[in-house]
């Protein structure tokens, strides 16, 4: 639930589902606000995406239906699952087995909702993708150099602020930390092994590949092109997918040392903000979309 990193995802489909399950895993702040901006979603998806995709008329009324679609899936199948999940997560928040083994299988379990998402999102956009023609693939390939760009900028300039939003989350589950609590964050920020170049370079070979299978459409271009968005992972390098295990085993390390320390009212403060996201997903998930 603390977390120092998103998990990997192509630049095509990362704003509208970054944004999706930031919603419904709670990186947002107030249950009020969640049911405020998740009601906006489908808005904020056909905004986004239409940021990367220069459209025509039928091309931007078939994207206004699939965004739908997808808002309406999630909503009716996976705002359940959320809340069953997070209800389950609440009734073991006095378990004493916090160690970084189970912290990982509920980064497993997490994941699955994810590519869910991922998986249904692609699969409802690669139509509108493969019907792009060469000057709009073009300008696909800029508006995905200029994202690319602005958030390396964005990375190398906001250090301190990167460790006032993970504070910020550590609080939100838990409440007001302890010093020890702290000085656990202090540590695992000054040893974190993330290095943004490292992910831009990363993000360029995964934009080139799709582009290049964009343009020139070869012998089953279709699976390959669904493959790279649901699983980038496919084009990491080794040194790309070591850095992402040891931030993954920082985060859960972290994690555990924190929940091994978390005080009775720390505890009941996470009980209580897990079964608030659980009923407010339940309470989403009943509106008509």
């Amino acid at each position: 639930m603390m977390t120092t990193y998103q998990p990997p995802i192509s630049p095509v489909t990362r704003r509208c589902v970054s944004v999706l399950l930031a919603l419904a895993l709670v990186l947002l702040a107030g249950c009020s606000s969640i049911r405020l901006v998740y009601g906006h979603l489908d808005w904020w998806m056909d905004r986004n995406l239409n940021k990367y995709l220069d459209l025509d008329g039928p091309q931007k009324a078939l994207l206004q239906q699939r965004v739908d679609e997808f808002h309406r899936w999630h909503r009716q199948t996976q705002l359940p699952r959320y809340a069953d999940y997070f209800e389950k997560l609440a009734k073991e928040v006095d378990d004493p087995d916090h160690s970084p083994q189970r912290l990982r299988q509920i980064e497993q379990e997490v994941d699955t909702f994810w590519q869910s998402s991922v998986v249904m999102l692609s699969d409802l956009m690669l139509p509108i993708l493969v019907q792009l023609d060469n000057a709009q693939i073009e300008q696909l390939a800029e508006n995905i150099q200029e994202e690319r760009e602005d958030s390396l900028k964005k990375w190398e300039k906001s250090k301190r602020k990167r460790e006032k939003e993970f504070r910020k989350q550590a609080e939100r589950w838990l409440g007001d930390l302890t010093d020890e609590q702290d000085a656990m964050i202090d540590r695992q920020l000054a040893s974190t092994t993330f290095d943004p170049k490292r992910r831009d370079a990363q993000r360029q070979q995964w934009s080139e590949a799709f582009l290049a299978t964009l343009r020139s459409k070869p012998e089953g271009y279709l699976q390959q092109l669904r493959e790279m968005l649901i699983n980038p992972q496919s084009l990491w390098s080794p040194e790309y997918r070591k850095m992402q295990d040891q931030l993954r085993a920082q985060g859960r390390q972290l994690a555990s040392e924190i929940l091994g320390s978390a005080t009775p009212e720390q505890r009941q403060h996470l009980k209580s903000s897990l079964l608030e996201y659980a009923a407010d997903f339940r309470h989403l998930a009943a509106q008509a979309h």
